[in-house]
């Protein structure tokens, strides 16, 4: 058993793009960018950003939800570092700023059981959604649904090196609380571009792959 344990992101990290803004792109009112912008620009946090967004939608059916989920897809290679992990014992989670009911059945689609996921929850009810955000923090710097660092921190074995793989903003923050971080997207260039979170003294892989990062960890 190696004495590490991982974090990882899902949106755009486990799965090939990110499954929010996809699912808004296709069925949402364009008002959705608007709300977007907001949170990019750092006037709202994403929990705020989600909320409203989540309300701009028509009467949604279930079958629209699961029709949706079947164009998904994760990384190929997830599947086998997830046995791997396992096989070696090794303590792994979901950190996510998405939702439950997407994540749960993308990885019931691709037969992935039994993950321990800490994410904003949706429901359906009557056609509309209903948002939940039981791991929202008040101190989270940008005021997250999901506060990944309160996440990390309150789960982490202080005995084991934490990693942690992620993509985009969502994952900034959190980035700092790992011994090695494994990045793509914007969150590789915000590391390789801001000198204080280099400071920190984490390393920085960068990858496109979980069979990269399943060759990483075997090294340890």
């Amino acid at each position: 058993m190696k004495n590490i344990q991982f974090f990882c992101d899902f949106d755009g990290t486990i799965t090939k793009e990110d499954t929010l803004n996809k699912f808004l792109r296709v069925y949402a009112k364009d008002l959705w960018l608007e709300v977007e912008e907001k949170w990019l620009r750092g006037d709202i946090g994403s929990k705020q950003c989600i909320e409203e967004q989540m309300q701009m939608f028509p009467y949604m059916k279930e079958s629209t939800l699961s029709d949706f989920i079947d164009s998904i897809e994760i990384d190929e290679t997830f599947p086998d570092f997830l046995d791997y992990i396992r096989s070696q014992e090794i303590d792994f989670c979901i950190v996510s700023d998405g939702f439950d009911y997407f994540i749960e059945r993308i990885l019931a689609k691709n037969n992935i059981k039994d993950v321990k996921i800490f994410s904003n929850k949706l429901k359906l009810k009557e056609g509309k959604f209903e948002t939940f955000f039981p791991y929202f923090s008040h101190e989270c710097e940008r005021k997250s649904g999901v506060c990944k660092c309160n996440v990390i921190n309150s789960n982490r074995i202080v005995t084991k090196r934490v990693l942690y793989a992620g993509d985009g903003m969502s994952d900034y923050c959190a980035s700092r609380l790992a011994d090695v971080l494994f990045a793509k997207g914007s969150l590789l260039e915000y590391c390789k571009n801001t000198k204080s979170d280099r400071e920190n003294g984490f390393a920085l892989v960068g990858f496109l792959s979980f069979e990269e990062i399943i060759n990483y960890i075997k090294d340890f």
